[in-house]
């Protein structure tokens, strides 16, 4: 995965590495902070995500991400980059800086790209190098192809007000939105009062409580009746604090019929791992929990 850096304004010095998301700071006080979990969740996203359950879909059309709560962006734009269709939500307070990051972010890379694969073009005549100039030109344009600026978006979600079937206007209704294959949940369980509005949350953007799937502004490829078998799963992680997060999972079980699979952790334990997520202190894996979250048959 690609290096995370922080930058406090436009202003401050451009030092960040070729190839590095940087996530600007903001002046709030949550969704300012890029915590731990969102570092390791995007890792496990860009490196260790198995989407063999998908049946296939992923050969047949891109996988559907919607992160919940996603502060700075920085999962949801890992996900992009795996070249993935991305919906990031947030609450009015801090969607404005969820949207700043991913814009920010998307036109670096998207002229990055751009860039590298125009030098690499340039340079296919040199005999010597022939061969890899070609082989790293056709990963740019495949890279080009994978990715593009509109298939990001970021919009406000509240939990507590999910849009109503009259309400078409709001962008996140279900007739605006695909159905989507992977919910994105980073360090989102520390509130208990909201803990049956989450599941709830969940249970609109799940597969098996959405309309028939239909061509939306996102894709227009023509859909097997197989890909429509597969369910939404929540890919989650937190730290363990203490705060009640464990009795979200009693609450998933009895109101929304989703079952937990707890995914192994050990390797956060690799020191590559562990001094980028936090320079100041040890990082073991018994301090995170990472999960699917799967529906009952």
């Amino acid at each position: 995965m690609e290096t995370v850096n922080t930058k406090q304004d436009d202003n401050e010095d451009d030092n960040k590495q070729e190839g590095a998301l940087v996530l600007w700071k903001y002046n709030n006080p949550f969704s300012n902070y890029k915590q731990d979990p969102a570092y390791i969740l995007s890792k496990y996203v860009a490196d260790h995500l198995n989407l063999d359950y998908l049946s296939g879909i992923s050969r047949r059309r891109k996988i559907r991400f919607i992160e919940l709560g996603s502060g700075c962006g920085l999962v949801g734009l890992v996900a992009w980059l795996t070249g993935g269709y991305v919906v990031c939500t947030g609450t009015h307070e801090d969607i404005e800086h969820t949207k700043f990051n991913i814009k920010q972010n998307v036109e670096y890379v998207m002229n990055q790209l751009q860039n590298q694969f125009e030098c690499n073009k340039e340079d296919e005549d040199n005999v010597v190098e022939s061969r890899n100039k070609i082989a790293h030109t056709q990963k740019m344009m495949q890279n080009l192809d994978l990715l593009d600026k509109d298939n990001i978006q970021a919009h406000v979600l509240d939990w507590t007000s999910l849009p109503t079937t009259e309400d078409t206007t709001n962008p996140l209704h279900k007739s605006n939105m695909p159905s989507f294959d992977i919910i994105l949940a980073s360090e989102i369980l520390y509130l208990p009062d909201l803990h049956k509005d989450l599941v709830k949350t969940i249970r609109y953007f799940n597969h098996s409580n959405s309309r028939n799937d239909q061509d939306t502004c996102f894709e227009k490829e023509i859909k097997s009746k197989d890909e429509m078998k597969c369910e939404t799963r929540v890919l989650g992680i937190y730290k363990q604090r203490g705060l009640g997060e464990e009795q979200f999972f009693k609450i998933a079980q009895a109101f929304g019929k989703l079952r937990v699979e707890w995914i192994d952790t050990s390797w956060i334990d690799q020191p590559s791992i562990g001094s980028h997520v936090n320079q100041f202190s040890s990082t073991t894996s018994s301090e995170y929990k990472m999960f699917w979250l799967i529906p009952d048959s």
